[in-house]
């Protein structure tokens, strides 16, 4: 005769075993690391070229635009600021002439910066970037911030075109006018 209660034990243990097998498993964990390396801090003007003007006895105002790319790919979430500043305007040419002095530059106009990449431009106008409350707008012969960004705004490129005018004084000798315009961008407005 054949006895169920024979198997039952053999049964159980079997059980027994596997649950303890299951139960003294060790458990394995893994470390990661990601690192993100900083990049840099950008800001330029392509070259401004204003159209030529005829010689006059009378001061000409001559007028342009150009545009500021600034880019803060440093991922430090500091903000910035971008400045820009002329020098005078040095004659080279046959006659004997003057310079035109840096004073003469000026900005007329500074248009609300677009995104190009990364994050956008602050639609509240609190972060940024934006133009700054204390207007961008006079002469260039001292720095003239004209687009900055709070911290934690303007991790990205942006654009901004700005409107310049240049007054030529009155009997400028004929020739070329060369300047440098300096852009610079810093951490934190």
């Amino acid at each position: 005769m054949f006895s169920i209660r024979g198997r039952r034990p053999a049964f159980g243990v079997a059980i027994a075993g596997l649950m303890g097998l299951v139960a003294v498993a060790p458990v394995a964990a893994t470390d990661m690391t990601q690192t993100v390396t900083a990049g840099t801090r950008s800001a330029s003007i392509p070259n401004l070229t204003l159209p030529s003007v005829a010689y006059s006895h009378s001061a000409v105002t001559n007028t342009g635009s150009m545009t500021i790319t600034a880019d803060d790919s440093t991922g430090s979430n500091l903000g910035w600021n971008v400045t820009i500043q002329s020098s005078a305007w040095v004659y080279s040419g046959a006659n004997s002439g003057s310079n035109i002095p840096a004073a003469n530059l000026s900005l007329t106009s500074a248009a609300a910066p677009t995104a190009t990449a990364g994050q956008p431009v602050d639609t509240l106008g609190v972060g940024g970037p934006k133009v700054p409350t204390i207007s961008p707008l006079g002469t260039l012969d001292s720095p003239r911030k004209t687009v900055q960004a709070a911290p934690l705004f303007g991790n990205g490129t942006y654009t901004q075109v700005l409107g310049v005018s240049l007054v030529i004084p009155a009997q400028s000798a004929a020739g070329t006018y060369t300047g440098t315009l300096t852009t610079t961008i810093s951490a934190a407005p």
